[in-house]
């Protein structure tokens, strides 16, 4: 679990995100990081954690930074309208289970959580909610990402949309036909990169309607679409927002 770790303090750094402290939420924690039990306690823990942060979230409502469990991490949109906290537990599988919270702001009430159901969302860990207008629209976008230890890794670039009741995640707003190796035969709701358990890759946003995304290829001449093989070029794309949709635009 030192992986994810790692990965959580270099994804909160800079978000205002704290850690709760308290023996018995660092008890849940260690539990839910333990990898020599199985997989059953480890999920317990972190449906306990996702309840107490849930319970915390929503005693402060108007708190712009709550201290949460080492294992969460809280992400906000530039205007603060969309808020998701993810919190994660690893499995015997080498992948990892997740659980996630969304706020919206209500008004005078502060930000309103709620838990996210199974199918909902991309059950991952959302590490950035990006932003770009047009029209006078706001179009919002996730970025997520699954480690695994020992199988395809993957990261995500995938719409998010506000609806009076509830988060939406997934649109068809690329004018993309191709990525990561994958054609589409209409325009895809997600776009989504693969690779190796060994590698690293960087999804970023590099202003406003923009989104920096590393290349990725297979290695050792393995076969394409055989993502536990792939790892990085020494070559980044970008996601470019123009007239209502997301182009993605390779470097010759």
């Amino acid at each position: 679990m030192r992986h994810v770790a790692l990965i959580l303090i270099a994804l909160a750094a800079g978000t205002g995100n704290s850690w709760a402290q308290s023996p018995e939420i660092d008890s849940l924690v260690a539990v839910s990081r333990n990898r020599e039990l199985n997989d059953a306690p480890r999920l317990v823990a972190l449906d306990s954690l996702a309840a107490r942060t849930l319970r915390i979230l929503r005693a402060n409502p108007s708190a712009k930074t709550v201290s949460l469990p080492e294992n969460a991490l809280r992400t906000e949109s530039p205007d603060g309208r969309i808020a998701v906290v993810t919190l994660n537990a690893p499995l015997n599988d080498g992948s990892y289970a997740y659980r996630g919270i969304a706020g919206r702001p209500d008004g005078a009430k502060g930000m309103v959580w709620v838990p996210l159901s199974e199918g909902q969302w991309p059950e991952a860990i959302v590490y950035r909610i990006t932003s770009a207008r047009y029209r006078r629209k706001t179009y919002y976008m996730s970025l997520w990402f699954r480690p695994h230890l020992n199988g395809v890794q993957e990261k995500g670039v995938e719409p998010v949309i506000p609806t009076r009741s509830r988060l939406v995640f997934g649109a068809r707003v690329f004018a993309v036909k191709k990525f990561n190796d994958e054609t589409f035969k209409k325009a895809p709701e997600r776009l989504v990169l693969r690779y190796g358990p060994m590698a690293t890759a960087a999804v970023r946003p590099e202003k406003p309607g923009v989104i920096v995304i590393d290349e990725v290829a297979p290695v050792r001449d393995a076969p394409k679409g055989q993502y536990r093989y792939y790892g990085p070029t020494a070559v980044q794309n970008r996601l470019i927002f123009r007239d209502g949709k997301w182009r993605f635009e390779t470097l010759p």
